[in-house]
Order: C-alpha cells, then structure tokens, then sequence
C-alpha cells in the first residue's frame, strides 16, 4: 500500500528551452539620391532589432529586423556619411514544456558582416547574427511527508529560496531629446543604446522598477564641411509592473532588455535646432523569492513491515543575490595607418559575457570590441577597432553558481592622445543580473508498505550491537526497525553520528 501524505511543495525556475539559431542579412543596395558617392567604406555593422516575441501553443515565434549601418568617407569632400538598410527576419522556436507565465529572454550577437561596393553608389553585403532564446518556467516540486505511526523519517533541514513571483512585461520609452546646447543635428550617423536597473521596490504583488536608458548618438553638425559631433544623454524611466506574490518581503531579480529603437531627427518650426524623436521598447523580467527553511525526508522506512521507498533529485535554489557591478578596464591602442590629429569618437560595440562558476562565486570574463573614429594628421578620416579582453570576479554572488538576466553594459569610454598614434582608453563596464546557487540532493518522493511482510521478532528486550566509529545511528535503527529517538534514548547518544567504537543497545519495538 502506498502511504499518504499531506501536501508540501516551494518553486524554482527551470529552463525548457535553451537554444540558438543565426540569422543571414544579405544586402544589395543602391545609395539613395541624396546619398553621396562612396570612396571608401570605414565599418559595417549589424544592428539586430527584436520587434516582438509571442509563446502560444508550444511555439515561440521571434520576429525583428536587422539594420545594417554603413560608415564610409565620401568622395567629394571626403566626410564621413552613412547609409542604412533594414532586413527582416522571423525565427520560430518549439518549446515541449511551455506553462503559464513563462519569461522569454532573447539576445542578438553579430557573427560577422562582409561589404563590398560594386561601384560608387552601389553595396553587397553578406553577414549573420545568431539569436539566442531561453524560456524559464516556474517549477513546483512537492515535498513528501510520510504519516503513519510505525514510521521513522530521516528529516534533513533545507534552506531553500522559493519562488514567489515571476513576470515580465514589455512597454514603450518615448522622449524628444532636445539639443540646444550641443551642435545641431543635420544626419545621425550611429547610435547605440542600452539600459539599466537602478533601483526596485515590491509590495503587494507589484513591482517599481526605476532604471535608466544611455543613449549615444554619433552626428553630422554640418553636412557642407563634414563637422561631426557626439551626444551622450541618460533617459531615466519608471515602470510599474503586475508580479504576482512578490512583496516587501521578498528577494527579488530584475532585468531588462533593449528590444528594438528608433532615432529620427524631429524639425520644430520654432527652433533653429531639430530635435531627437526618440523611441525604445523595453522587456523587463522579474523573479521574486522567499527564503524558507523546509523538512526534507531523505530516508524512510517501516518498524512494522518492510518498506520499499522511491527516491528522486531535488533540485532547488539555495540563495540569491542581486548583482550590479562596476569596473573599469584600459587598453593602449596604437594606429598603424598614421598620425592622429584628433579623436571624433570612440565606443564599445558587441561585448561577450561568458558567466562561470568559480571557487569564490562568479567569473565574468569577455571582449569588448572598441571602434575608433578619428582623423589623420591631414584631416582624412580613420577607423580602427581594438579588442579589449576583460575577467572580474563578481564580489557580490559569492556562493552562487549561476546568473540569471546577466547584461553586461560599457556606460562609458574615456580617452586620451599619448602621441600621434596612441590612443589611452578607459572603458567603463557594467554588469548586471541575480545570482543563483543552485543545489540538489537526493529526498523520498514517496514510500511502499508491504504490510503482508510483517517484520520478525524475537523474544528479547534488548539487543547487543557493536558499532564502529562513524557509524549512523539511522543506519542501525534501519537494519533492527527500531525507533531511532529510542535508540539515541536508550544509548544516551544525541548525534547521528558515531565518534568511536561502541556497544549499542537496541531496544525492541
């Protein structure tokens, strides 16, 4: 017969789907009239854009567009222009165990980007992305308590974090960004955005969270000479979101992605200046977890017959942690083509982050590609692209082993001229995310009693046993189907565990 039991249970987050997939963006473009012709192409580069992400029916369908932005220098006056070209693309996923709630986190990396102008005016470029999906869903594992009289447990106390909450939610950041005190914009030339978590707070099943966008648009100012210009603007937002069984109470990890934007410049009849229209969508993931202590049975048996127990793995988080850390990394670059009379701009684009776990916690390691625009000693432009390899032990998930809506983010990029080739760079770098410790043991899912096995006694009272030193005290009351807390009782013994050879006397039940 199978025993009852009453009902016990917590929550983890398990990923159902793990995968990746690339994306090809073939090109062939032709320059707009008001394009100038190309002398020489400067950089390429794919910016993927996700427009929406839908879960149903077992199915998670990705669809976006990927811009593909051109630098080159010009051939009249030999200024830096750009042009764009936009490509669709849609990417279906099949998720076996899709439940209720489940949070969708998608990420782009450009694998590579190869242009080619056929003429003056005319482009063909070949290149790829992948795209990253995960679907964490929220996994409820019950915890066995046998009932019965003639049982004996063997509990093991577990701290454990259970989910509480789990939710993600997308919404739309809008600003008019004004630049009265900078250059005028004439042509944005680049941009590139990311965002952050700064700050959240929980109560009653609703999250605020405060973050903030870097916005950083690289610009012509003057279209006739060529004069370029660089904005860099923090765009803070608020969002409160609907999260279910999150509170004061609860620990709780949030991230957010940079799905897809738009910049467009914005005349405005009163001013001398236009304006920057700007759009971002945002998707915000959320998980709230409470610390509980839970009674795990990892062992049964019976003392009145014999007793077939099933076993399992538990899987659980132990704690969690917020993450958001800053550092900085330097790298000296040398330009091989040339002098340098000036730096125009420089940025970090495309940075890897590779989490591993570590004797201390957390290992973040990656690279960070950093374009350089400048101009030579005789005012033609330059670009150059470095690789700055960085590692950073993350000091706040000691004792975890894995991080969850991990960003990494390079919200600055200082620089210097050491000489007329040299290039001294300091680049900020941010990464962010909730840390997990992610633990397993083996617990009773359920037990067997085989009551037509009833256990054989003898006449004795008391029974002599010598154990050796290290011995459990369960193991012995096991093999006799005696009482443990009589055991320890009648042996005067309060530890599992025995620190020498002794003799033992087990009572009868």
């Amino acid at each position: 017969m199978d025993n009852p039991q009453d009902s016990r249970a917590f929550c983890a987050p398990r990923a159902v789907l793990e995968t990746v997939a690339e994306q090809l963006a073939d090109v062939d473009l032709t320059l707009p009239d008001y394009c100038p012709d190309i002398e020489k192409i400067l950089k390429c580069t794919l910016i993927p854009k996700i427009q929406s992400k839908t879960l149903s029916g077992g199915q998670l369908q990705v669809d976006g567009s990927c811009v593909v932005n051109v630098l080159y220098v010009e051939s009249e006056h030999k200024t830096i222009r750009c042009c764009e070209h936009s490509v669709a693309f849609s990417q279906s996923f099949t998720v076996r165990e899709a439940g209720e709630g489940d949070i969708v986190l998608t990420k782009t990396k450009p694998e590579y980007i190869n242009c080619r102008a056929l003429s003056p005016r005319r482009l063909v470029m070949h290149g790829a992305f992948s795209l990253y999906a995960k679907v964490i869903t929220a996994q409820t594992t019950d915890l066995y308590t046998p009932e019965g009289d003639d049982l004996e447990v063997l509990w093991k106390n577990v701290a454990l974090c259970d989910l509480k909450g789990s939710c993600q939610e997308r919404f739309t950041v809008s600003e008019e960004i004004s630049v009265a005190d900078k250059p005028a914009i004439e042509s944005v030339l680049c941009s590139k955005v990311s965002a952050s978590v700064n700050e959240t707070k929980a109560a009653g099943g609703k999250l605020l969270v405060n973050g903030e966008l870097n916005i950083c648009l690289f610009y012509l100012s003057n279209i006739e000479t060529g004069e370029t210009a660089k904005l860099d603007y923090l765009l803070p937002f608020t969002q409160m979101i609907d999260c279910e069984g999150v509170d004061e109470h609860t620990e709780n990890i949030v991230g957010c992605e940079v799905m897809s934007y738009d910049v467009r410049l914005k005349n405005d009849i009163l001013s001398d200046k236009p304006a920057i229209a700007f759009d971002a969508m945002l998707c915000v993931s959320a998980q709230g977890y409470s610390a509980v202590e839970e009674r795990v049975a990892a062992d049964v048996f019976s003392t009145a017959c014999a007793a077939s127990p099933q076993f399992a793995e538990l899987r659980f988080i132990g704690c969690v942690r917020e993450v958001n850390e800053s550092f900085m990394e330097k790298l000296t670059a040398k330009i091989d083509s040339g002098s340098i009379s000036r730096v125009l701009d420089i940025y970090a684009d495309n940075i890897s982050l590779e989490v591993s776990p570590s004797e201390n916690g957390l290992t973040a390691k990656g690279k960070a590609h950093l374009c350089i625009l400048a101009e030579g000693g005789d005012g033609y432009p330059i670009f150059a692209e470095r690789v700055l390899d960085y590692e950073r032990q993350l000091s706040s998930a000691a004792g975890c082993d894995r991080l969850l809506f991990e960003s990494v983010l390079a919200p600055s990029v200082s620089y210097r001229l050491s000489d007329d080739n040299s290039i001294d760079i300091r680049c900020e770098l941010k990464i962010g995310g909730g840390a997990l410790d992610s633990r397993r043991m083996q617990a009773v899912t359920g037990a067997e009693l085989m009551e037509d096995c009833p256990v054989a006694r003898d006449n004795c009272a008391l029974t002599l046993y010598f154990a050796s030193a290290g011995e459990s005290l369960w193991d012995v009351a096991k093999s006799h189907h005696t009482g443990l807390e009589r055991l320890k009782a009648e042996n005067a013994l309060e530890d599992l565990a025995l620190d020498s050879d002794q003799m033992l006397l087990i009572p009868q039940i």
